[in-house]
């Protein structure tokens, strides 16, 4: 089997100057198909090669690998009822509109929590309460970053620990993966994100003042790129923080599937669809992202540096697309259009394998 396609392609990203650089692993639970790094880890204010085993921010693929996961193992264990609300945990949502939607609709973007807020501008006093009674009163999905930043401090209040310290105890030292963690990270093998946080300061200004925000002004790395999970949480929230290489992503990913972080009941509950919408959801995954390119049973989650972590049981697939995309700017759109053709391009060799 030729992955003589792909490699071209992701080639193309690169030297074109599509991206900077990337690594991408395809496997199933057993074998390794096709393991390549292309391009640069940094281009400025240095070229730094890029690395098989470059750690990347993950960015919201913490969501389903981190918080989603903690998440099921507390219901497992009895600590958490999907029908649980919110107030039941956090006292600052009682008698708050937010106080009365679930951990379900915490899970699936259907809480109608809005997208994004820059909660980094309010005091810390005021930051829960704007969590706690602010919402679009719609029940469609919205995919919200804040519902996930309050499902990270309900694993904290249940568990007793940190979200990094519960997540590296019950998930990461399960599967024995080395590089996998929240930051801040320290290595030199650290793929860059963005020079300064223009891009989040501009999105910020539009919500009100924020003077007073030391802004980033220098390359981006090791740090998380999200302005809530830094600014707010110093690098550990629900919603963003988790640094990793593609090995140990598809290390983890094979575990799961293996059902060897959660029970098979609770695995086939997260990977199947909740919300019957355009945009399926499940419980931490995007349901069936590619239904023209792969089974109906494939699950995935993106991140907005510019990750990808995909599955389909069905056919024992992973794909893991890890690249530095918003390096050294932000450039929106770029990345659906590459990670559609890695799956097109994946999906066409392993047809043709038979």
């Amino acid at each position: 089997m030729s992955f003589e396609t792909l490699h071209k392609f992701l080639t193309d990203c690169t030297t074109k100057e599509k991206i900077p650089g990337c690594v991408c692993w395809i496997g199933n639970d057993k074998d390794t198909l096709f393991f390549q790094e292309y391009g640069y880890a940094q281009i400025v204010p240095d070229k730094i090669r890029m690395s098989r085993y470059t750690i990347f921010d993950l960015a919201s693929i913490t969501k389903p690998v981190g918080t989603a996961m903690a998440i099921m193992q507390l219901t497992e264990r009895k600590k958490i009822k999907l029908g649980d609300k919110i107030k039941k945990f956090l006292p600052d949502f009682k008698n708050k509109p937010n106080g009365e939607k679930t951990i379900h609709e915490l899970l699936t973007h259907t809480s109608g929590i809005p997208a994004w807020f820059p909660i980094y501008i309010l005091s810390e006093e005021k930051r829960m309460d704007y969590l706690a009674k602010t919402n679009t009163g719609k029940s469609k999905v919205i995919y919200s970053c804040l519902g996930y930043i309050i499902l990270g401090k309900i694993v904290e209040v249940v568990s007793g620990y940190s979200l990094d310290k519960y997540c590296t105890t019950y998930i990461f030292k399960k599967t024995g993966v080395k590089t996998t963690r929240f930051g801040n990270i320290t290595k030199k093998n650290i793929a860059a994100t963005e020079f300064g946080n223009k891009h989040e300061k501009n999105m910020a200004l539009k919500y009100g003042k924020a003077s007073k925000i030391k802004w980033r002004d220098y390359v981006i790395k090791g740090e998380v790129h999200d302005g809530n999970a830094f600014y707010s949480y110093k690098g550990v929230s629900g919603n963003a923080g988790l640094f990793s290489n593609a090995r140990d992503l598809a290390k983890i990913m094979r575990h799961y599937l293996d059902e060897e972080i959660v029970k098979p009941g609770t695995l086939k509950m997260m990977i199947k669809d909740h919300t019957g919408a355009k945009e399926k959801r499940g419980l931490g995954w995007i349901i069936d992202p590619y239904p023209e390119l792969l089974a109906h049973t494939t699950f995935y989650h993106t991140g907005f540096t510019g990750t990808m972590c995909l599955a389909e049981p069905k056919s024992n697939l992973i794909i893991i697309l890890l690249t530095n995309a918003i390096h050294p700017k932000v450039r929106l759109g770029i990345m659906p259009e590459i990670r559609r053709k890695v799956v097109k391009l994946t999906s066409k060799i392993l047809r043709s394998r038979g």
